[in-house]
């Protein structure tokens, strides 16, 4: 079932016992069969807090949307994506004087961080994978109303693992199908400039949509507005885990 992020639960706050503090806010509902259910949610982590380095159960995505801070040895700014598969272990997230906020994209439920040292015996030995994309920079709306077809470029393609990151661009009043690849467990599309339009709904930035791998493929359309939409593939779970 196609999920859209389009309604948004209110802001909780969080603050664990290792100082980090955050605001959540989920846009998906879990479904029956919750360990099936994709997840969808906004981070808003606190100015000058850390969040420690962790792993999680479950692959995921994090598109970074808002302030700046540092991961790992990258700098972050928006828009740029981190994939870590299951059992990978990355961070430490470190807000910068204006905090960091971030969207947490995962197609199967998990339950929570798993923090390192601390959790060190619940990481499964197995395949480590992670990546983080280009910055992806929203056009101009010269650059955007001058824009003759849609186009999509990649930042990451992998096909033995089915993990793709890229950039599609549309005009106004466009359609663009796109075809989930192999070892997919699904695409999150995430506006990051304009709107597209989907199940009767206009999605502006910073929304997005959960298309699961069994619907096979997907049109995007635009039609008051261009768009530029982050397509990011998730790769199946490693079989390891």
């Amino acid at each position: 079932m196609v999920k859209i992020a389009n309604q948004e639960e209110s802001l909780s706050f969080h603050e664990q016992p290792n100082g980090l503090k955050y605001f959540r806010q989920d846009y998906f509902q879990p479904e029956s069969g919750f360990v099936d259910s994709p997840q969808s949610y906004l981070i808003k982590q606190l100015p000058n807090i850390t969040n420690p380095t962790h792993f999680h159960v479950q692959n995921q995505f994090q598109v970074f949307i808002e302030g700046a801070g540092s991961f790992g040895p990258h700098t972050i700014n928006p828009y740029i994506v981190h994939y870590a598969g299951a059992h990978t272990g990355y961070g430490p997230i470190l807000a910068g004087p204006s905090g960091l906020n971030y969207l947490t994209l995962r197609a199967q439920h998990d339950p929570g961080a798993k923090f390192l040292p601390e959790k060190i015996d619940l990481l499964m030995r197995g395949p480590k994978h992670h990546y983080t994309s280009k910055q992806f920079l929203p056009s101009s709306p010269e650059s955007m109303n001058n824009l003759g077809a849609a186009e999509l470029n990649w930042d990451a393609q992998e096909l033995d693992t089915g993990l793709s990151i890229g950039l599609l661009r549309m005009p106004v009043q466009t359609s663009y199908q796109y075809i989930l690849g192999e070892h997919s467990d699904g695409v999150f599309l995430v506006v990051i400039n304009g709107s597209i339009d989907a199940d009767g709904q206009t999605l502006g930035v910073h929304k997005n949509i959960y298309v699961p791998a069994k619907d096979k493929r997907f049109e995007i359309t635009t039609t008051n507005s261009y768009a530029e939409i982050l397509v990011l593939q998730m790769p199946e779970k490693n079989g390891n885990y």
